[in-house]
């Protein structure tokens, strides 16, 4: 049924990512997808602003932090019952939304399996990443509580 999915992952979520490869488990027996684990960082311009950008070790410190993600990230899925063969892994930097939106029309994703919490007052007010994909995105959305 699907041939791509993408599961963005929060790396601070360790609760929510358990139930998220819960479900991308039982999706991959349902198929022989190729399964696209993302962990989004922000850029360092989003905390320190854009004149961070123009400093030599501002690309230094972006290299070593999406390394360190990346551990993070094949940390939190180590577990997983899929075939290593079916598993691509990518750390993006950026807005959350726009990275996963951006990565799931690069691969020609078929699904995005997102993780969200139960909705709050701050969410409604100021939007969350998975409400923002589940908006914007170009193909199907399946979104974990």
């Amino acid at each position: 049924m699907y041939k791509k999915i993408l599961v963005p992952i929060d790396l601070l979520e360790d609760e929510l990512n358990q139930e998220i490869i819960k479900h991308v488990e039982a999706l991959a027996q349902l198929s022989s997808a190729e399964i696209h684990f993302l962990s989004v960082i922000p850029s360092l311009e989003l905390f320190f602003g854009i004149e961070i950008a123009a400093l030599p070790e501002s690309n230094k410190d972006s290299a070593e932090r999406s390394i360190l993600a990346m551990r993070a990230l094949e940390e939190v899925i180590k577990d997983i019952k899929v075939a290593d063969e079916r598993i691509n892994c990518k750390i993006g930097i950026g807005s959350a939304k726009d990275e996963i939106l951006d990565y799931a029309q690069e691969i020609s994703a078929d699904l995005i399996v997102v993780g969200s919490h139960h909705p709050s007052t701050s969410t409604y007010l100021l939007g969350s990443t998975a409400s923002a994909i589940v908006r914007h995105a170009k193909t199907s959305v399946f979104v974990i509580r």
